[in-house]
């Protein structure tokens, strides 16, 4: 049985689809499957249209009616029989050392961690990686080091153990899902983080911080252009609510903090939404955006700082004159 399996989901992008797959075949560790859900129904994918050979290592399901996104992933999962798993979307790749590179920081350990995760590029990868020592993190210090954004990684995309992904319901439907072009893509706000925020309450996790992972961030990723500040926003209680549930156990300070980070990044997050976009689509989101802000002060005295509130109101008001700026010029 394989040591680790790989759940591609993939929805009608065949050249990038390629690329996705000879980033898992071209791994330095070889013992892996490699499990392809294909979600377009219009056009099948094949091992021929992939443009490599049978392969044992490869399986590939070609689903008769769209299941979106999450279903999707959900679908691999469940196949999976490996003690360790891992998903890629069609759009991103893997260096040729990421399974290598993760599992040779566990092979010493005393007790092996739930999940192994490396940083991540938005550029390019290198063929050749500096080497660094990787870390070990306890739920609390990885919640806080994670939710800071100081620890990167993509939480869909570390090696985990399947029993323990399976435990948590692997993706959870967190709130509204994105669309493009009007229609539904089954990708919901903070689904990915969520994965590994969920695991840090069942063990340790390790992270390497050398990018080997690379994630797509142009015009064909749904996060990436989204103008769907109330999508967003949709997903802010159940987060919550998964949070608050796992760091029940913390001190109050370490509780406070956690949920201050995460907080942050839901503003940052919506404030995106507003940035760069035109005049007319910050006049509508701006009112929305300094509500939220107002109810998140009510809520969240006891852990936000007036010099946070400040740099918010900057944020957005230096957004708004930039619109206005740009506007004109057009």
């Amino acid at each position: 049985m394989a040591l680790i399996t790989i759940g591609l989901s993939t929805y009608n992008r065949p050249l990038l689809l390629k690329r996705a797959v000879q980033s898992v075949l071209n791994q330095s560790f070889k013992n892996f499957k490699l499990i392809i859900g294909n979600d377009y129904p219009l056009e099948k994918v094949t091992f021929k249209s992939l443009g490599i050979k049978k392969n044992k290592k490869v399986r590939i399901f070609n689903h008769e009616k769209n299941l979106g996104e999450r279903k999707n992933m959900n679908f691999l999962l469940n196949k999976s029989k490996s003690k360790w798993f891992i998903w890629l979307s069609d759009d991103d790749y893997f260096h040729k050392d990421l399974f290598k590179r993760l599992l040779d920081q566990i092979k010493h350990l005393p007790e092996q961690p739930i999940a192994c995760y490396s940083n991540y590029s938005r550029k390019k990868l290198n063929n050749t990686i500096e080497k660094k020592k990787s870390k070990i993190f306890n739920k609390e210090i990885f919640l806080k080091g994670f939710t800071k954004k100081d620890t990167r990684l993509i939480g869909v995309y570390g090696i985990i153990k399947t029993n323990i992904l399976k435990k948590i319901k692997g993706i959870h439907k967190t709130g509204k899902s994105f669309s493009i072009d009007n229609k539904i893509t089954h990708h919901y706000p903070y689904c990915d983080p969520l994965v590994p925020i969920m695991l840090s309450g069942y063990g340790n996790i390790l992270w390497l911080d050398e990018k080997l992972v690379f994630l797509n961030t142009d015009n064909t990723s749904v996060s990436s252009f989204t103008k769907e500040y109330d999508v967003y926003k949709s997903s802010e209680d159940y987060i919550d609510k998964k949070i608050s549930k796992i760091v029940d156990n913390l001190d109050i300070n370490s509780q406070n903090e956690i949920k201050s980070n995460m907080l942050e990044w839901y503003f940052s997050n919506k404030l995106k939404i507003i940035e760069n976009r035109n005049f007319l689509v910050n006049v509508f989101y701006t009112p929305k955006y300094f509500y939220d802000l107002s109810c998140f002060i009510k809520k969240n005295k006891k852990f936000i700082s007036k010099q946070k509130i400040i740099k918010r109101i900057s944020k957005i008001l230096k957004s708004i004159i930039k619109s206005v700026i740009i506007n004109q010029k057009i």
